[in-house]
């Protein structure tokens, strides 16, 4: 079998991989459970996925890349090498790969998580930032010199950035996400209710009663946890609005940021993008309302793409087929040869 060249969105939650010609292949929880002793992975994906908080003893659930950047690097190295050979199956040649980076991350960051990709069984790496996926990804040519606002709403970043003739004339990143709104979630069930809770709880009440703007038909939900006091089962009911109100601060401080990029962009490229509309990427996204709050405060028609949380891996896809554009502009694979790999 003939090797294949990959595009990789990183996530801090998932890992989404892309074939050229094939499109997403692969859509995986970016979690591993590893015995704690010999630090060998034990699962990854899905069943590491639900296995966090129900540990058993020898056994630890962790995200090994958290807000785009390597947190433990033997882990991660086992988990892409996993999730690599999932779609390459038994090929003897190894694939280019193209894979997305905060646009912020340092330079750091960013050798070690080309280091990864490497041992986990690339044979070159060329990262892109994720604002510049995501805008490939949603169908945007490289090609094209009008100004172009897309804001990438992940797990563990928020990146934003003002695009145009394929690159980034403006970019922004802030660690304000998914990861945020759920941990934002426990405190306040902690606070107002007693309830401790855990991560899992707290994302499936974000994902089934969050909003951003308040609902008017409100809705209801169970939240089920211990008892601060007492230590005993707790059940409480919780509204929709009052997980809006208790995210409100996030959402206030991605509305800030995507201010600020404006007020650095020069007016020809906010002329561009006040005739077309704010493109919304990234699994919060499709959190209720969130494209209504962000196009009022910014005065923008927003558009979400159809499956937004896959636009940034379709991103790299489209960055495979189009490098000759993009070496223009700096973007090249390293190889094991050109980047002190461990």
């Amino acid at each position: 079998m003939f090797g294949y060249d990959l595009g990789i969105d990183l996530g801090t939650s998932r890992v989404v991989i892309s074939v050229v010609g094939k499109g997403v292949v692969l859509d995986e929880p970016s979690y591993i459970a590893y015995d704690t002793q010999s630090e060998k992975i034990l699962y990854a994906g899905k069943r590491a996925y639900y296995l966090q908080g129900r540990e058993p003893a020898g056994v630890s659930v962790i995200q090994p890349i958290m807000e785009g950047a390597v947190g433990n690097y033997s882990l991660a190295c086992q988990m892409v090498r996993y999730f690599m050979n999932k779609v390459l199956k038994k090929t003897i040649f190894k694939p280019r790969v193209v894979a997305s980076v905060p646009s912020l991350s340092t330079d750091v960051e960013k050798r070690t998580l080309v280091s990864v990709l490497i041992n986990a069984g690339a044979r070159s790496v060329c990262l892109i930032e994720e604002p510049l996926c995501a805008a490939f990804g949603a169908g945007v040519d490289p090609l094209n010199p009008s100004g172009v606002f897309v804001i990438n709403i992940g797990a563990g970043t928020t990146d934003m950035a003002v695009i145009s003739q394929g690159s980034m004339s403006q970019i922004e990143t802030i660690k304000v996400a998914g990861d945020s709104f759920d941990d934002a979630i426990v405190k306040y069930l902690r606070d107002t209710y007693g309830l401790l809770v855990g991560v899992r709880t707290a994302e499936e009440i974000k994902i089934n009663a969050g909003c951003a703007i308040p609902r008017v038909t409100d809705i209801t939900v169970q939240a089920k946890g211990r008892n601060a006091t007492t230590g005993l089962p707790m059940v409480t009911e919780i509204t929709g609005n009052e997980i809006c109100n208790c995210l409100q601060p996030q959402f206030d401080r991605i509305t800030a940021a995507a201010k600020a990029l404006f007020e650095r962009t020069s007016p020809q490229l906010v002329a561009d993008i006040t005739n077309g509309s704010l493109l919304l990427t990234g699994g919060m996204s499709q959190l209720y309302g969130l494209d209504t709050l962000i196009g009022k405060a910014l005065s923008l028609d927003v558009t979400i793409l159809v499956r937004p949380n896959l636009c940034v891996s379709k991103g790299c896809e489209v960055a495979l087929k189009k490098m000759h554009i993009l070496d223009q502009y700096g973007y090249s694979f390293k190889t094991k040869e050109e980047v002190r790999t461990r």
